[in-house]
């Protein structure tokens, strides 16, 4: 008889021979002991898994006439017949060559007659997959309901191109690969019954190679063993299955590990020379970098590799002193190289150790992320800018008539005139007394005043505060004065005749609500509290012009679309509403607007609305001059009030009413 190579010498001829599918194996044999095997059985897996063998395997079962519980006894007729493929009541078919209708309905023309010498008969259809769609459809019927003494038995590898309509008249069984470690055992009993020496390492190589397939393994076996005789080695392995050995994998490895791109370039070139696979190292290197990232993960990760002591050692010693990003990063890069088509491998496997040796230099995003937080940390991003130094307000009052009684209180008008002109640019102003706040004359020698925060201190364009209207007996150069008003007599001290006190603007009703005062002095508390729970939309709020409250409704105005494109979705917008309650326990609904929409509005000190101010400044001579003296740009436009103030002159002159159309 001609040889017989190891894949069909070793097939097993009952379940106890059977490795790597213990479950498979169980569950058949119960159904055969129980008597409950289903008249239709499809195996599914990878190739060289057992499909067909178990398939074989259980034809003889049901037609064994000696058998002993579920093994088939391999010694009755039928038994016999089946193992020398001459019985004539089991039918394998190739799905593959017999695919179309016609060869279906020859089947079930032989289905209709009762079985020659077995107890069953029994098809057997490889490949199952590629049968067409009439094919399937023919089979339906004869699938659902067959005859008593008829058992169909699948064997395929792709399970998902099986119609639905055939799989659910099927009892399913989907085979596993199988571990290296029951390769490496299998493979040694079988070199031993033939007589070879064989190396672990050897085995090892062979059991990798045979990727689960155990018909893969006997192929590369039955080779090995025509090639070395007697005996094999590590070497031989590595010349006959043209492979790279792992010491050269984890060399090249290193080699970028370390980014010694040279060293990594000439052990490539070297290995093409000895004629490896360009491909197959790249996969080999691949792997090599995959056990590394198990290994840094952790023992249990680790324990998936299945590798000996002294190799799982050696992994874990070179994967520590590199981070798992860079790890990531270098298997990446060179898994796009490798899939990227149309390109030479060596080539691709070049430009991708260039890549991989600068991973080392690239900052994680996680970390540049960190290191802003912490940068930034509790407080909003303005508070690098050093905060301006304010000192006390001096004690000097403004003469406004020649006999001034020395226990006059002063207005906050004067009291906010003593302050110093602030520069826009700065990130935190000067905190100030609010208006209602009453200065009961100089403070003693060395005492600072309690500060308390301007309304409306965090914002760019705060609402035109009343209290920068004072009081003026001359006319300004730049513009008309406002024609001032007499304030209504105080209940508690009357004002003397000889001072004139000027009374505030009328204000809407909008401007003297307790709320808009509290929200306009608290912003820039509210949009720290704000930072502190979500910080883009504390930083976000900074940027605001302005912030009024009418009608319940927090409208908060911003200059340009982008500013608040994030705070006007539904949820953001959610958020703030509620942060706003829990800050000013007042029953407010937040608003995002955009200039644009108040382009309208007109200022009442002005008579102009805020576009139309912003565009008169711009096109100022003065502007225009300073701009093409400096070489400089036109950046934003302030026009409230705060950035009109100026400082009360030393020299005791009085004091200028300034109208909203002065710039600083």
């Amino acid at each position: 008889m001609s040889y017989l190579v190891l894949a069909r010498k070793a097939r097993p001829q009952c379940f106890a021979e059977v490795i790597g599918q213990k479950a498979v194996v169980r569950t058949l044999k119960n159904a055969l002991e129980q008597n409950r095997v289903a008249h239709a059985i499809i195996f599914s897996g990878v190739r060289g898994t057992g499909k067909t063998t178990l398939a074989r395997i259980m034809a003889k079962a049901l037609n064994c006439t000696g058998r002993q519980g579920a093994e088939p006894c391999n010694e009755c007729l039928s038994c016999r017949e089946i193992n020398a493929g001459a019985s004539v009541d089991l039918h394998e078919v190739d799905g593959a060559s017999n695919r179309g209708i016609q060869e279906i309905r020859e089947l079930k023309e032989r289905i209709r007659f009762q079985p020659s010498s077995s107890r069953y008969k029994i098809f057997i259809i490889d490949e199952v997959h590629m049968l067409t769609t009439e094919a399937f459809n023919a089979l339906l019927k004869t699938l659902e309901e067959p005859p008593e003494h008829v058992y169909f038995m699948f064997a395929t590898t792709e399970l998902h191109k099986v119609p639905l309509t055939i799989l659910s008249r099927c009892q399913r069984f989907e085979l596993k690969r199988l571990n290296r470690q029951e390769l490496h055992q299998h493979f040694s009993k079988l070199a031993d019954q033939e007589g070879v020496e064989i190396s672990a390492a050897a085995l090892d190589m062979v059991a990798r190679e045979a990727a689960g397939s155990v018909r893969d393994g006997l192929s590369l076996l039955d080779q090995l063993f025509s090639y070395c005789g007697a005996q094999v080695s590590e070497e031989d392995v590595l010349e006959v299955l043209g492979l790279v050995s792992r010491q050269a994998v984890a060399e090249l490895g290193t080699a970028l590990l370390k980014a010694d791109l040279g060293r990594a370039l000439e052990l490539l070139a070297a290995l093409q020379d000895q004629g490896v696979d360009i491909k197959r190292l790249g996969n080999d290197l691949l792997q090599w970098l995959r056990e590394l990232l198990l290994c840094k993960l952790g023992p249990k990760t680790a324990a998936m590799l299945a590798l000996p002591a002294d190799e799982l050692a050696a992994l874990q010693q070179v994967a520590a002193p590199h981070s798992q990003e860079q790890l990531s990063a270098l298997f990446n890069l060179l898994m796009d190289a490798l899939e990227q088509p149309g390109r030479q491998p060596r080539f691709a496997l070049e430009m991708a150790f260039i890549r991989a040796v600068q991973v080392a230099e690239i900052t994680p995003t996680a970390e540049l992320i960190s290191r802003f937080n912490a940068f930034l940390g509790d407080a909003p991003l303005a508070a690098a800018v050093p905060t301006a130094t304010v000192t006390a307000p001096s004690a000097q009052t403004v003469p406004t008539a020649p006999a001034r009684p020395t226990n006059q209180t002063s207005t906050p008008q004067q009291e906010k005139k003593n302050l110093p002109q602030l520069d826009e640019n700065k990130a935190d102003w000067p905190e100030v007394p609010p208006p209602e706040h009453e200065y009961a004359g100089p403070e003693p020698a060395g005492a600072q005043p309690v500060p308390e925060p301007e309304p409306g201190a965090g914002l760019k364009h705060p609402l035109p505060e009343d209290s920068s209207v004072t009081a003026a007996t001359s006319a300004t150069a730049s513009g008309p004065a406002t024609k001032p008003t007499p304030a209504p007599e105080s209940k508690s001290e009357p004002a003397p005749a000889a001072t004139p006190v000027l009374q505030k603007p009328n204000k809407t009703p909008r401007d003297t609500s307790p709320v808009q005062l509290r929200v306009q002095r608290d912003w820039d508390h509210f949009t720290r509290h704000v930072q502190d729970q979500v910080k883009w939309m504390g930083l976000a709020l900074q940027r605001a012009l302005s912030v009024r409250v009418e009608d319940g409704n927090l409208s908060v105005l911003f200059h340009d679309i982008n500013d608040c494109i994030m705070l006007k979705q539904p949820e953001q917008l959610r958020k703030l509403t509620e942060l706003a309650l829990d800050f000013f326990q007042e029953p407010l609904q937040v608003r995002i607007e955009e200039e644009e929409s108040r382009s309208c509005e007109i200022n009442p000190l002005t008579g102009r609305t805020p576009l139309e101010e912003r565009k008169a400044l711009a096109a100022d001579p003065l502007v225009q001059t300073a701009l093409e003296v400096f070489n400089g740009q036109l950046g934003d436009i302030r026009i409230g009030s705060r950035y009109k103030e100026q400082p009360v002159p030393e020299d005791g002159e009085e004091t200028l009413l300034q109208s909203d159309e002065e710039e600083d």
